[in-house]
């Protein structure tokens, strides 16, 4: 009898736990993280029921699998979400550079239809500083989009701090529930509320965990770098670049102590993180770039072929706008903050221009190597080593083989130090730095700056004609680059006639008619006389002497043909048409490594940068729906093993209280058998 009252006591409460297990399940069927919990018992030794212990059901592979497709769908909705923005701007028909450069060229039809006109000038002035505007105002967008992208950064990184301090708190808690529980076992709600923590630890940053025998879970990015252990905790501090400082970099520092900070591994980072650091890496800066790209080509294939015509006033042209230089940003570990390298794009080198960024190295104080990166992986191989000129005025540029039309002025502090590197972004802000020089319309350099003239006396049916004007560049130092001198007129020395001789040849002539070679035919008589050494290369340069005729029909012996400077332009549009040309002419370089790869035209650099952004964002989608979809399989599956079923709660229910009712009634058959035995007794 005894037995039977221990029995059904030790039943009755058995059942009222699983009761109160159950009706627990139910009531946090809405409580986020809440893990489905089971009271199991061990058998008594004798008779009953043995000392019960809360369970949670879980499964461990799911959950690590459900922790990582929940960093990826983070990622990936943080990277599309972003590249969606500005997929939209670059839609925008308002702030449209294509629409721009058409303005310009529709412009100089125009222009050219009546070269001596002012008004259609002025309209060619005015569009292009429209063109500048819109470059302006697009390219300043994208870099707001790079500060809400390093405020955003802040905020997650703000925000993940406290969930890492968070998990590390809890670990504390963990560690003495376990050791003060009989069972060994840790108090489910803490492991519940410490699995959630790490549930949105994963959102914002990817992690792998392992738990130790005294019940803490260590935590470490899929990089291998700490975040929390059982004695410490790291946290998350955003520094200024280095060497941007426009740009937020990360740093980790253990237990808020910044003294203790050390540089943080962004390759690979996954979550909300990982998405923002991709779309600035990815997305961000290729466009910005790839704008400032455009910017520089487009200005300097104006203003070099401007430079090849004469305006209105009698003067070779001028640049039609000013392309800025940059400085070099130098990392915070180089030997000296004031070490200046002033960087910009060779003139006439626009075409050749990237979107990459460069890292400068230096391997001693005079010798430095050129790399190329896209996206922070590296382009081709090392260009150098180059050694720095000896005069801190002198630039370097393509004659020294610098790469992609850069030039750089060195200007050490004291001395440059092996290990000083430097980054180099020509073109980043070139779209928001570019402005129009002309502001006047007889500036626009619409005619030739050679007039060819067939005089009446000749005898023969033979004309010149004017080909093309390869350079207008005066004499330097060193060599004649072309037979316009510094004032806009010609040299002494120029060929300005072409005579006929008895000979079936044609004699080119200076001003004081010394014969300067002969040419055997009529087709582009400068190239003929260059091929033929008239001009030493070790004296002259390739284009000399910068323009280029040829004599067509047929010629008697003794005719004259005459060259001159077209100081009295009107009614020319030799050089108009020239520039219209640019819009159709492929004018721009492919961003592949090697030199020479200019296969684009204005339009479809401009397109190719429109289509390269809105399919990252479509496929950017696309990844999102597939990463949700991966996560949406491996919830159902820790929910399966973890999750509360109402209808199997609720059967639960009913059998624990039927055992529960059969229990009370074992205690109450007892206590009649006891009655009856006291009774018989009596």
């Amino acid at each position: 009898m005894t037995d039977l009252l221990k029995i059904g006591s030790s039943a009755l409460l058995g059942n009222q736990n699983q009761l109160a297990t159950t009706s627990n399940n139910i009531a946090n069927i809405n409580t986020p993280g809440y893990t489905r919990q089971r009271t199991e018992y061990t058998s008594y030794v004798e008779w009953g029921v043995g000392r019960p212990q809360v369970t949670r059901l879980f499964d461990r592979f799911a959950l690590d699998q459900f922790r990582r497709d929940t960093s990826e769908k983070a990622k990936q909705e943080s990277y599309s979400d972003n590249t969606s923005i500005l997929d939209t701007l670059f839609s925008d028909d308002s702030v449209s550079i294509s629409k721009g450069l058409d303005g310009v060229f529709q412009r100089l039809n125009e222009a050219n239809d009546e070269p001596t006109a002012l008004t259609p000038r002025q309209l060619v002035i005015s569009d292009s500083q429209a063109l500048v505007s819109r470059m302006q105002s697009l390219s300043d967008r994208v870099l707001e989009q790079e500060e809400i992208v390093n405020d955003e950064i802040k905020l997650q990184l703000s925000e993940t701090n406290s969930l890492i301090q968070g998990v590390y708190q809890l670990n504390q808690q963990v560690i003495t529930s376990k050791k003060a529980e009989i069972s060994g076992q840790a108090a489910p709600e803490l492991l519940d509320e410490r699995n959630e923590l790490i549930r949105q630890l994963a959102e914002k940053v990817n992690i792998k965990t392992m738990e130790d025998d005294a019940g803490g879970i260590h935590i470490n990015t899929q990089g291998g770098q700490t975040l929390v252990t059982n004695g410490n905790y790291y946290q998350f501090k955003s520094v200024t670049g280095d060497p941007d400082p426009r740009r937020t970099d990360i740093q980790l520092v253990i237990n808020n102590n910044s003294l203790a900070a050390k540089d943080f591994n962004t390759n690979g980072l996954g979550g909300q993180l990982g998405g923002l650091i991709k779309y600035r890496e990815e997305v961000l800066d290729q466009s910005i770039n790839s704008l400032g790209q455009l910017a520089i080509a487009f200005a300097d294939a104006m203003n070099e072929q401007n430079k090849k015509g004469v305006t209105l006033d009698g003067q070779l042209g001028g640049d039609v706008f000013n392309i800025p230089s940059i400085q070099a940003l130098g990392f915070q570990d180089n030997s000296s903050a004031n070490h200046l390298i002033e960087v910009r794009v060779e003139e006439g080198l626009g075409d050749q221009v990237t979107n990459f960024d460069y890292q400068v190295s230096f391997t001693s104080a005079t010798e430095y190597t050129v790399q190329a990166y896209q996206g922070g992986d590296t382009v081709g191989s090392a260009s150098g080593p180059f050694t720095i000129p000896g005069n801190t005025t002198d630039f370097q540029g393509s004659t020294d083989g610098l790469p992609d039309g850069i030039e750089m002025r060195f200007e050490p502090d004291s001395a440059f130090v092996a290990g000083d590197t430097f980054l180099v972004r020509p073109t980043r802000l070139a779209g928001v730095q570019i402005e129009t020089n002309l502001n006047r319309p007889e500036q626009l350099a619409l005619a030739a700056p050679i007039k060819v003239a067939n005089p009446i006396e000749n005898i023969g049916d033979g004309e010149i004609k004017l080909v093309d004007i390869s350079s207008t560049d005066s004499d330097n130092s060193t060599l004649n680059n072309s037979a316009f001198d510094a004032s806009g007129a010609l040299d002494a020395d120029a060929p300005t006639k072409v005579v006929y001789t008895l000979a079936g040849e044609y004699e080119v002539q200076d001003a004081a008619g010394n014969v300067l070679g002969t040419a055997t035919s009529g087709r582009e008589i400068m190239a003929q006389l260059q091929a033929g050494g008239a001009w030493p290369s070790t004296t002259h340069g390739s284009d000399y002497p910068g323009y280029e005729v040829t004599i067509s029909g047929n010629p008697e012996p003794g005719d004259e043909f005459d060259i001159s400077f077209n100081s009295d332009a009107l009614d020319d549009n030799f050089n108009g048409l020239k520039m219209t040309d640019l819009q159709s002419a492929d004018t721009m370089r492919r961003n592949v490594s090697g030199v020479g790869n200019n296969t684009l035209t204005f339009t479809e650099a401009y397109s190719n940068l429109v289509g390269y952004i809105g399919d990252t964002a479509n496929r950017a989608q696309i990844d999102l729906a597939a990463n949700t979809t991966m996560l949406e399989q491996s919830e159902t599956r820790v929910a399966d093993m973890s999750g509360v079923n109402l209808d199997e709660e609720a059967a639960d229910l009913v059998r624990y209280e039927q055992a529960y009712n059969a229990s009370a009634r074992i205690i109450s058959v007892s206590q009649t058998l006891f009655d009856s035995l006291l009774q018989a007794v009596r």
